[in-house]
């Protein structure tokens, strides 16, 4: 049997290395500056070598000292993680959510903790479309693209359509009773390449319309809100600007929509499909997509 160090030991040596004093690790740690010295001591003594080089005003690691703290902070915060996502089990759901889905996710999520009061879901926003469980402190994400990634368990939430949204004010003002009199407007790019209006504006034949015109942002959702604002004319997703819609702080004056084989999904790794939280949300929100 291995015999591995003390790993009190080693949670002390990560205080004192972070604070370079053993006073203060000592006050961090709410024990006596003895106590902490005697963790060190033994640490040292377990390793055979000095950890620390002790200077008047304070302590420096020592280039064994330096090439030990990356590893016991890395351990130290995944034996946290793991602990943190154990606890969730029984009692919660952290769920990474990108920003633009909130419009569709958040009402869904208080109808889910309506029907289960006792699962709390945790959600953490973000302009990213995908999530890497590995790294990630997350139970379950909503991720965006052709396809859900690898090893995880998905459900297909809805299929990206876009079409031209605009604010009542702003379609008053300048009309659009054809494709071709949006060239009259500022168009409003949730990409830097444009593509999505060159989809639409090439789907909807207005050729005297220029896609490369316009104002760019970094996200569709940034974009939805300048077309609410009225500072032009964004392309939104159906689905996602629906209540906006049905609430009159958009409108859609085209019927013609695209379709950019991308979806929507509802991920969790294949590793947590026996989760009784993931299980619970997971078969919840498969019967609450439409």
């Amino acid at each position: 049997m291995r015999r591995l160090p003390p790993l009190n030991a080693l949670q002390v040596f990560e205080v004192v290395a972070r604070c370079r004093s053993f006073t203060r690790a000592a006050d961090n740690l709410c024990i006596t500056q003895g106590a902490v010295s005697r963790q060190i001591l033994a640490l040292e003594d377990y390793y055979g070598f000095p950890l620390f080089i002790r200077h008047v005003k304070g302590l420096t690691l020592t280039s064994e000292g330096e090439r030990l703290l990356p590893t016991v902070k890395e351990s130290f915060a995944r034996i946290e993680e793991i602990s943190q996502r154990l606890t969730r089990q029984r009692t919660g759901l952290a769920l990474k959510v990108p920003t633009c889905v909130m419009r569709w996710m958040l009402p869904r999520v208080m109808r889910f903790q309506v029907d289960h009061p006792d699962l709390q879901v945790q959600i953490t926003t973000t302009w990213q479309h995908d999530v890497d469980f590995l790294v990630e402190p997350f139970d379950a994400a909503i991720v965006y693209g052709s396809s859900p990634g690898a090893e995880v368990c998905a459900v297909p939430l809805f299929e990206e359509r876009l079409t031209p949204v605009c604010s009542p004010a702003l379609m008053k003002e300048k009309p659009l009773g054809s494709a071709e009199d949006l060239v009259q407007h500022t168009l409003l790019h949730p990409t830097r390449d444009h593509r999505d209006w060159k989809l639409w504006l090439d789907h909807a034949g207005a050729r005297d319309v220029s896609p490369d015109a316009g104002q760019e942002f970094e996200t569709l959702d940034l974009a939805t809100n300048a077309a609410m604002q009225g500072f032009g004319v964004a392309l939104g997703d159906r689905t996602l600007v629906s209540e906006d819609v049905s609430t009159r702080r958009l409108v859609m004056p085209f019927d013609a929509a695209i379709e950019t084989g991308a979806r929507y999904y509802f991920v969790y790794p294949d590793s947590a499909a026996q989760q009784p939280n993931v299980k619970t949300f997971s078969e919840w929100i498969a019967l609450h997509r439409e």
